[in-house]
């Protein structure tokens, strides 16, 4: 039994005998691609034979259409003239940009000649007929008009597939039956459905694929921690990539002749900053001076690089002398100098929280990397000892994730009272930073870290931003 369509390219046919599906969808006003699949579905039927072949064909160029509509420069040239000798200034006042190539095709048809800054026409009306019938049905176009108006750039040459149907025998079909697609409640209560043929469908067939937009995993994983972060009450903060040393590095209590503060572990400018603000720089001076023994120099400290750690904005918080209490974290981009491979890059994201609480202590710091662990699906945690120039005490965070173990998360401390002093801020602080590049890697289970910023669709559309330890991979 054939469908309505079916029917009717099949009827067309039997007057036809052969037709290309073309010529079938301009008679029966019907889509190409309609067409296209009803023929082969009367050939499954064994109704038709379908031949495919691959043809050269010919479109308009956007400029094609132009010159079809408006005509040709020569010709557009040739009435301007007007049977009289022009100018070329005149000339340009009508045809515009036009001239140059309408005089450059009237000389190579041997339309005009010019001399003594005249142009004179040799004909008094043109119209160059084998290239417009090109133009408006380059099927029908001489070869030679084509080939010339290819080479202009008002034609382009495509290779379509063209498709040519034939009947393999004549039957009586009759009429179509009405054949119910999708099968809807008004069908069913109207009774329509019995008089009617239920097209077949395969329940056990899996569904076409569509690819759906979605965010990037380690966009969305970074997104997650700051929900994390938010959801514990502490506000986010923001700082610029080039900063002064002496945010990034002196007013965190690290000496001046650190080794990270070498050309080949920090990226510098070679600029510096005209000052800091009130009686900063003096604070930290006798801050170093005190504390390291060593004579500080201002002019290192207002150097400008690109921030080595998202402390700096710790740093920039502590120095406007908040009220507490303060709960805030950043989460930005770093930079060092490294040799890129799997596990590292010369930028990548650091998150670093800052609590300034009366009463606040060492025991209250665990316990807000505890939770914070917890909440990113880092169910297990253990502290260690450890050293940072701006804390002390300081620890390392350890976190057990499925199938890595005990890996490290962070480092964390109160911050040292000489830091403190210098901004003078009297109650007791602590901070912690967190590398989010790694994270994002354990969580998602990635032994290369260059794939957190991976332009591979199939990767991409695999990839989850999880922060669950337990589920992740």
């Amino acid at each position: 039994m054939l469908s309505e369509t079916e029917l009717k390219v099949y009827n067309e046919l039997r007057k036809r005998k052969v037709a290309t599906a073309e010529e079938l969808s301009n008679v029966l006003n019907l889509p190409l691609s309609t067409v296209s699949s009803v023929v082969y579905l009367l050939k499954q039927k064994g109704l038709a034979e379908v031949d495919e072949r691959e043809i050269e064909t010919y479109e308009l160029t956007p400029e094609g259409k132009e010159r079809l509509e408006k005509g040709l420069p020569e010709e557009l040239l040739i009435s301007a003239l007007q049977g009289r000798p022009a100018s070329v200034q005149e000339l340009r006042e009508k045809l515009g940009n036009d001239l140059e190539i309408a005089l450059m095709w009237a000389k190579r048809k041997k339309l005009v000649e010019i001399s003594n800054g005249l142009v004179r026409p040799l004909v008094s009306s043109y119209v160059a007929e084998d290239e417009r019938k090109a133009l408006a049905d380059p099927s029908k176009g001489d070869p030679d008009a084509l080939k010339v108006l290819v080479s202009r750039g008002l034609l382009r040459k495509k290779r379509v597939k063209e498709i040519t149907v034939s009947l393999t025998e004549e039957m009586e079909v009759a009429e179509p039956q009405q054949v119910i697609t999708v099968l809807t409640s008004d069908i069913i209560k109207s009774g329509a459905w019995k008089n009617a043929k239920i097209r077949p469908f395969n329940v056990e067939a899996f569904p076409r694929f569509f690819p759906l937009g979605k965010k990037h995993f380690f966009r969305e994983f970074l997104e997650r921690i700051r929900d994390v972060m938010r959801s514990l009450g502490f506000s986010e903060v923001s700082g610029d990539y080039v900063e002064m040393e002496l945010y990034n590095f002196d007013l965190l209590f690290q000496p001046q002749d650190h080794p990270a503060r070498e050309i080949h572990d920090s990226f510098t400018l070679g600029l510096k900053a005209r000052s800091a603000p009130g009686d900063l720089l003096e604070r930290v001076r006798r801050m170093h001076e005190e504390s390291w023994k060593y004579r500080w120099n201002q002019e290192i400290a207002l150097r400008l690089m690109l921030r080595s750690q998202t402390t700096a904005v710790t740093a920039r918080i502590l120095a406007t002398k908040p009220e507490p209490p303060v709960r805030v974290f950043t989460i930005g981009k770093v930079f060092r100098p490294d040799t890129i491979d799997a596990t590292h890059l010369i930028e990548f994201h650091q998150l670093d929280g800052l609590v300034i609480e009366e009463g606040y202590s060492f025991r209250d710091l665990l316990s807000d990397l505890k939770e914070i662990f917890y909440r990113m699906g880092v169910k297990e945690v253990k502290f260690k000892p450890a050293y940072f120039p701006f804390t002390e005490p300081s620890v390392e965070v350890y976190g057990r994730i499925e199938g890595l173990g005990w890996v490290e998360m962070c480092g964390a401390g109160m911050l040292r009272d000489e830091i403190l002093r210098a901004v003078d801020v009297s109650t007791q602080a602590g901070a912690w930073g967190i590398g989010l590049d790694r994270l994002a890697m354990f969580f998602n289970h990635l032994n290369d870290i260059r794939l957190l910023y991976s332009y591979e669709v199939e990767f991409l559309r695999r990839a989850r931003g999880s922060l669950n330890a337990d589920d992740s991979g």
